[in-house]
This record gives structure tokens, C-alpha cells and sequence, in this order.
């Protein structure tokens, strides 16, 4: 399936009026089976939907590793199956996201309600220069972005390496795809930083908690939420992390 497509618009610069044509991406539905169950829809980017679709279920708590996994399959264009080695119960009534937008992320609201994060134990050290560097290069990483302005992206790094990227226009998605990467990778996450270009929620924070992420760097803004829960997950939180310039919010000791 294609990632974008051309469309014919008309450019205004000033007095000047062109018609010419735009790079916009695509959004379209995924639907994700669980035991051959409907489970959710998530409208996303149409790449990586297998990372995705693990990297959701993770966050919701349906699984805990990949090693309940006993298959998956990407069926047609838009429907992911995934079958457990054990039974989930769905609540049609729950309130589930959907929405690729900025009100709603991929993850029952019951979640952050219950608030269900993980304390993090790891007491591992980041460079303010080392930050910095990755920021630069995560932010010139995008092709995606690039073409189209359309898309929010995540990566995981070590202390001086992206390790893992993936780009949705949903910053949840986007966050989802690479943790779902990392867990089938069974990439060891207690010492890795995560990265992305979106604002941190609360929604997000809880996501990395349960992945035993420590710290996440924005080059946008934390709320006072998000601040809340990550104090309470021990988690680093870095926003506006540009150019030489960074705001440390909530547990410093691992920025030196």
C-alpha cells in the first residue's frame, strides 16, 4: 500500500498563485484481531502495522511479551490477526481510542484512569551533549516528514546511537510501532532513552513506564500530568530539547 499520494493544489506565496502539485500522507483504518476477535481500529500510517499492532497490545496491557505470541498475520491492507497462547476478554463497552488525533491516544482510557504504571528502577546516566547530538540527528531523520509535514516520529536510542525509529501520523502510533520493534527484537529497554517529536501526554508516559523505559526527551512540551505520573514512575522527563537548549523537568540525577 502506498504511504502518500499526489494531490493538486494551489500554492499561494504572497501576490503569486501557482497550481502545482503535493506530497500528503496516508491515513487509513487498521483493524487488529486478537484470537480471531475484533479488537480495536486504529487509523495510522500503512507501514510497520505489525509492530504496531504488538506494540498496542502491549501498551494495553493484553500482553506483557512477545512470548505470548503464537502468531501474526497481515491480512488484505488494513487488518492485522494476532493469536495468544491464552483468552482476553473485550468489553465492547470500554472506551477505546480509535483516532489518530491529539485528544485521544491508542490506549483505554481505563488505563490512565487506573493509572497502572511501572517504577523504574534504572539508574543510568546521559550526557547533556549526547542528548543534544541525537535530538540533531533524530530530527533531520524523517524522509516522511520531509515530504509530506504529516507525521510524528519516535526512536529509541542508546547513549550515542538511534537503535530503533518509526514515523506515524499519530505520535501514539508512532510510539507504539517502536516499542513493538524493541519487544520483538527483544531489545533490553532498562537503559535506553526514548525520543519523539510530539508533545508528552500522559498517555504517553504510561506507555513507556510499562516498557521500564527511564528517560524521554521532546523537543516539545510536557503536561502537568505526565509530569505527575512520571515522578511517581521515576521516569527522566527532558521537552524542548533544540538546537544547544533543553528543559530538565523531573528527575535530573540522570542528566549530567
Amino acid at each position: 500500500m502506498n504511504i502518500t499520494k499526489e494531490v493538486n493544489i494551489k500554492k499561494i506565496n504572497k501576490e503569486l498563485q501557482e497550481d502545482t502539485l503535493d506530497i500528503i500522507i496516508e491515513e487509513v483504518s487498521l483493524e487488529i484481531f486478537v484470537n480471531h476477535e475484533f479488537y480495536a481500529t486504529l487509523m495510522c500510517t500503512p507501514i510497520e502495522v505489525k509492530e504496531l499492532a504488538v506494540g498496542f497490545l502491549f501498551s494495553e496491557g493484553v500482553i506483557t511479551s512477545t512470548g505470548s505470541i503464537e502468531s501474526i498475520e497481515e491480512k488484505y491492507e488494513n487488518r492485522v490477526c494476532i493469536i495468544l497462547d491464552h483468552e482476553i476478554t473485550v468489553d465492547p463497552s470500554s472506551a477505546r481510542a480509535i483516532t489518530s488525533g491529539c485528544g485521544k491516544g491508542s490506549i483505554h482510557v481505563i488505563s490512565l484512569e487506573e493509572c497502572s504504571i511501572n517504577f523504574i528502577e534504572s539508574n543510568c546516566k546521559y550526557a547533556i551533549v549526547n542528548i543534544l547530538e541525537l535530538m540533531g540527528e533524530f530530527n533531520s531523520k524523517s524522509e516522511l516528514f520531509k515530504q509530506t509535514g504529516g507525521v510524528h516520529s519516535c526512536c529509541i536510542c542508546s547513549y550515542n546511537n538511534i537503535l530503533l525509529f518509526s514515523e506515524d501520523i499519530g505520535r501514539h502510533n508512532a510510539l507504539d510501532k517502536v516499542l513493538g520493534k524493541a519487544l520483538l527484537s527483544n531489545m533490553d529497554l532498562k537503559d535506553k532513552l526514548i525520543m519523539t517529536t510530539g508533545r508528552i501526554s500522559s498517555d504517553i508516559v504510561v506507555k513507556v513506564s510499562k516498557a521500564g523505559i527511564p528517560i524521554i526527551v521532546s523537543h516539545s512540551a510536557p503536561t502537568s500530568l505526565a509530569l505527575s505520573i512520571a515522578k511517581a514512575a521515576n521516569i527522566t522527563i527532558i521537552g524542548f530539547a533544540r538546537g544547544s537548549r533543553m528543559n530538565i523537568y523531573c528527575k535530573k540525577y540522570r542528566i549530567f
